[in-house]
């Protein structure tokens, strides 16, 4: 199995797991509550489904032996595939399940933007709405989940590389 498979394939299970979360905790009520449990739930469930991805593939693909560059590679893969997946959901949830999520989103940076600065003038309030609308429609929005979700994967599998790397000793370089 080549390295883009295995990748899409544990992707998908990374990304179900997340979809499955994000709509629990709709379910739940817990975006309204602020709460930081959900964000410690996606990255641990990220953390380790790169971790368990990459032995997976060392173990029982590739003899037991792993570089660092291949183990960075296969993490980062595996959290872009599911990145596509939850922006896939994201623009689904905001487009027809929750409209009006959006819709609070805004109303919520206008009252911290007012909390912040209660002397704003009218047209710079309006200047940051604005800007903050363009940023959260839902094609914008699924962009930059799969670009951040991706960076945020390389940046766990830099680490996670490190430790889950096994040269093999027959390999000359």
């Amino acid at each position: 199995m080549d390295t883009r498979k295995f990748s899409m394939n544990y992707g998908a299970y990374l990304g179900l797991g997340l979809v499955l979360i994000s709509f629990t905790v709709y379910i739940l009520g817990l975006e309204e509550q602020k709460s930081i449990i959900p964000s410690l739930l996606n990255n641990f469930l990220i953390i380790g489904a790169i971790a368990y991805s990459v032995t997976m593939y060392r173990d029982n693909l590739n003899n037991g032996f792993i570089t660092y560059s291949q183990s960075l590679k296969i993490g980062t893969s595996v959290v872009f595939f599911a990145s596509v997946i939850l922006a896939f959901y994201t623009y689904i949830f905001v487009t027809f399940i929750n409209p009006e999520y959006l819709e609070n989103i805004i109303k919520i940076a206008e009252q911290e933007i007012l909390n912040s600065d209660p002397e704003i003038s009218d047209e710079d309030l309006d200047l940051a709405l604005s800007m903050t609308q363009k940023m959260l429609q839902p094609q914008w929005m699924s962009t930059l989940s799969v670009l951040g979700g991706t960076f945020m994967g390389f940046f766990y599998s830099l680490i996670i590389s490190f430790f889950v790397k096994k040269d093999d000793p027959n390999f000359i370089v």
